[in-house]
């Protein structure tokens, strides 16, 4: 595993792909890690992506979400969440609420569900409740890594799952995390030691948001099914699908 600092080299490679698009404007997307290492080829999602215009922000230090202690851009369509903090400020709340009085889209990614477990609007946002030492009457949620399990998708209709088939991953689980009821599940599993609605979609204020529980890499970051997912989910989050 390695530090969730993205390279100069990583960042000069999405930045010339970026550059490349061409037709449509590219889509802006705020990449927002820290607070959890993960591995470098969780950057690969982005090279196939030209018509991204990708920026990274990383919070430091970890423990808190500096990456909103400056407003968002005012352009930025969409965000992927990939970090993990235990707390946020005020004013970092104001910046990232002011997100979603706008609509801006948020995709939440693996580890990023389990950020701000005692910020109670989070859960609100992601429609997740989980408690990482068993606290507010809740037992404290599990994980196990190198697992081999089966995404299946919902029999429903919806953009984030065009061109996606149900598939088989080698990945890490989440166990003892609630929904909220209003979510709409995409993707569940059957395997014992995870939640069993694994993507779900809902609405806060005036975004898009797309949960995704699956993602710690690395190898499900090659996983082409997985790509066209996140691919789907940040262009709908955005409002370009």
């Amino acid at each position: 595993m390695v530090t969730h600092r993205l390279s100069r080299r990583a960042f000069v490679g999405v930045a010339a792909s970026a550059k490349a698009a061409t037709g449509a404007s590219p889509l802006n997307l705020l990449v927002v890690t820290g607070g959890h290492k993960f591995d470098a080829s969780f950057w690969d999602i982005f090279k196939s992506r030209p018509e991204w215009k990708i920026e990274p922000r990383v919070h430091e230090p970890a423990t808190t979400c500096t990456a909103y202690d400056r407003p968002i851009a005012p352009d930025c369509e969409a965000l992927l969440l990939y970090d993990m903090p235990r707390s946020i400020t005020e004013p970092q709340q104001q910046n990232f609420l002011a997100l979603f009085e706008r609509g801006a889209g948020v995709v939440i990614l693996h580890h990023a569900l389990a950020g701000l477990q005692h910020w109670s609007e989070f859960e609100e946002i992601t429609g997740l409740r989980m408690r990482e030492k068993g606290e507010g009457g809740l037992p404290p949620f599990t994980y196990k890594h190198d697992v081999s399990f089966e995404l299946l998708r919902v029999e429903v209709t919806h953009p984030v799952l065009d061109g996606v088939a149900s598939f088989s991953i080698f990945d890490e689980t989440y166990g003892r995390m609630y929904y909220h009821p209003d979510i709409q599940p995409l993707m569940v599993t059957n395997h014992p030691t995870s939640i069993p609605i694994v993507v779900w979609t809902r609405l806060y204020k005036k975004s898009r948001l797309v949960m995704i529980q699956p993602g710690h890499g690395p190898q499900i970051f090659g996983n082409p099914q997985f790509g066209r997912l996140i691919g789907n989910s940040i262009e709908w989050a955005a409002r370009r699908k």
